[in-house]
């Protein structure tokens, strides 16, 4: 080996050693850069026959645990779905109070019934009257109150989707540029270590958002999917769409069926022309996106029906009243007489009957909208009862007609018919041994405020011009938001001596305590059945207690959410915490390696220098001998 071929090694030696300094500087100057990763340069030595020529130095590379990365995204995904959870669910808890607190929805409510207790024992005194419409004013604003809170919130979710849409577009499109630039270099070439920092950036804003899943080629250009397969940067970027809505309310529901769907939804737009609705197809089941989705569509809309369930236990079981049927004429067939003249939309009748020997339960209920119809048997708590919905628009033979095709279409051995006026005849088929009608019931809600029993419409929908609530199913259903609209009857808060004064013709000594007591009854211990759909109880064993309990349950049931979700969290945040530990300990800059490297890089440039000088020194003194 020649002079001139140790020039050449040393001089390779210096040049790689140069670039590893530089590779040192970049990692020291951004060791506290978000989402860069240790560099590092590989060398090959250069050799020539059976002799080495050199050293050169390779691209800048990075050492990354791409199992790890894979598994830290997805935990991720599940991170923010669970910190959306744990933020709205704890916000919702803090709206309804601790249990037994003093803001706590179910101290309101037993503020009312202490103040009706009280009412029992001084029904003369203004000042305990004055203090029950008091207390039911401050229940009705606190329900209007909790119902714009929660509407608020899933409008924030609403809001919070398109912010999140709007930056996994953002990232697919930055992607979808590096991927560009990154099928530009040359085959068999390594990509850019920096820009697959920078690319990963974009992918972990998305895997925020979004549960996908990742293809990396050979030259570090990505495709991205959704766990279910469906392309988000396959060569091209798609296009997600959200179609905002900015006034969200009780009524705004998610529908897959666009014309009647109140939120937004998220639409996957290839450039093709391919769309498919993500959310109306489940794909968005993960993720800070999915997790809002569920709190609006889902989480919200229950703490709204909850609410709404309340408000309807309130006003229906302070204003309804039983009718009880009388015995037909002797027949047979036999059967029972029900005067509906009461009757209003969203008003029950209950018959009692046996088919085959087996006691069966009927439920006629009111319904004049026949887009309502045919009515499911959800449309009560009750598992076990058949429904019927049934317009009396047409009176009360109008509706036997309806009934008896309704029968007829159940196989159930019952008759209806209309013997004069309002009255409604149900009976058997009048063979022996077939069926039997028990009993019939119709639960009317009173709209009078005197002479019409003890009950009374303290609570009215304040929404609809102060009309009596009845639960009516017309129009999507009166309940549906009625905590945002319930109200306290006027006349009531003009004149508090309806509170006692039951009956005008003779009137009602102030002194006297059947109404009080009729109400607190039935705030208190009468069992009113709840509808499962709100998330109480469930389709067969809907929850069935008291208004008092029911409050109770409900601020039990978000308070033992709230603290589900922050356990959740926690454990969540462990392992997101374990990983990204894992991950940074293999990829972060540590400085102090870097500065021994230095000292290495020093004495390597220090080395070649020396080499270099020696041989040059060598070529004069072979020059001088010339």
């Amino acid at each position: 080996m020649g002079l001139a071929s140790i020039l050449s090694i040393a001089s390779s030696g210096l040049a790689v050693t140069q670039a590893s300094m530089d590779v040192v500087a970049r990692n020291v100057a951004n060791a506290d850069t978000p989402g860069y990763t240790t560099k590092t340069l590989a060398q090959k030595n250069l050799i020539a026959g059976s002799s080495s020529l050199g050293v050169r130095a390779l691209d800048a590379r990075r050492i990354i645990d791409e199992f790890v990365q894979s598994q830290l995204r997805t935990e991720m995904a599940a991170l923010g779905d669970v910190e959306v959870r744990r933020d709205f669910l704890t916000s919702i808890d803090q709206l309804f109070g601790a249990p037994g607190g003093p803001t706590g929805l179910d101290t309101l409510v037993n503020q009312f019934a202490q103040s009706l207790q009280e009412l029992t024992a001084s029904p003369d005194n203004f000042a305990v009257r004055e203090a029950v419409v008091s207390d039911a004013q401050l229940l009705a604003q606190q329900l209007r109150q909790l119902s714009d809170d929660v509407q608020s919130m899933r409008q924030l979710a609403e809001n919070s989707i398109g912010a999140a849409v709007d930056e996994v577009n953002e990232a697919l499109q930055q992607l979808a540029t590096i991927n560009q630039t990154l099928g530009t270099q040359g085959a068999g070439l390594s990509p850019p270590a920096d820009l697959l920092d920078e690319r990963d950036k974009f992918i972990d804003v998305i895997a925020k958002h979004l549960d996908v899943r990742i293809k990396e080629a050979d030259n570090g250009v990505v495709s991205i999917f959704t766990r279910s397969g469906n392309a988000l940067l396959e060569g091209q970027a798609v296009q997600l769409s959200f179609d905002h809505r900015g006034d969200v309310n009780a009524t705004s529901l998610y529908s897959g069926v666009p014309a009647d769907r109140g939120v937004g939804t998220v639409t996957l737009n290839a450039s093709n022309g391919f769309s498919i609705d993500l959310v109306r197809n489940g794909i968005l089941d993960s993720g800070r996106i999915g997790g809002l989705i569920e709190m609006r569509d889902e989480i919200l809309v229950e703490a709204q029906a909850q609410l709404d369930e309340l408000a309807h236990a309130l006003a229906i079981s302070l204003s309804s009243m039983s009718v009880q049927g009388v015995a037909a004429p002797a027949g047979p067939p036999d059967g029972f007489d029900i005067d509906t003249a009461g009757l209003l939309s969203g008003n029950p009748i209950t018959i009692e009957y046996t088919q085959g020997g087996t006691p069966q339960t009927l439920t006629i209920i009111r319904v004049e909208d026949p887009s309502e119809l045919p009515l499911s048997n959800d449309a009560t708590p009750d598992p076990n009862d058949t429904v019927i919905g049934v317009s009396f628009a047409g009176g009360a033979a109008g509706a036997a007609v309806d009934i008896n095709t309704a029968l007829g279409a159940l196989g159930i051995n019952l008759v209806a018919s209309n013997p004069a006026g309002t009255t409604l005849r149900i009976v058997d088929d009048g063979l022996a041994g077939t069926s039997d009608v028990n009993g019939i019931t119709a639960t009317i809600t009173s709209s009078s405020l005197q002479d019409d029993g003890a009950q009374l419409p303290l609570f009215v929908d304040g929404g609809a011009a102060s009309t009596p609530y009845t639960g009516s199913l017309d129009g999507g259903g009166q309940k549906l938001g009625f905590a945002s609209r319930i109200a306290i009857n006027a006349a009531v808060v003009q004149d508090n001596e309806l509170l006692v004064r039951y009956a005008s013709s003779p009137e009602t000594p102030l002194g006297d305590s059947t109404r009080p007591l009729e109400l607190l009854e039935r705030l208190e211990s009468t069992p009113f059945d709840f509808s499962p759909a709100a998330g109480i109880g469930n389709t067969q064993g809907p929850f069935s207690g008291s208004i008092v309990s029911y409050a109770q349950r409900i601020v039990s049931l978000q308070t033992g959410r709230a603290e589900q979700a922050i356990s959740e969290m926690a454990a969540q945040d462990v392992v997101v915490t374990a990983l990204q530990e894992r991950f940074t300990d293999d990829t972060a800059v540590d400085i102090n390696k870097e500065m021994a490297q230095l000292i290495e890089l020093q004495n390597s440039f220090a080395a070649n220098a020396r080499i270099i000088q020696v041989a040059n020194e060598l070529f004069d003194v072979l020059f001088a001998a010339i």
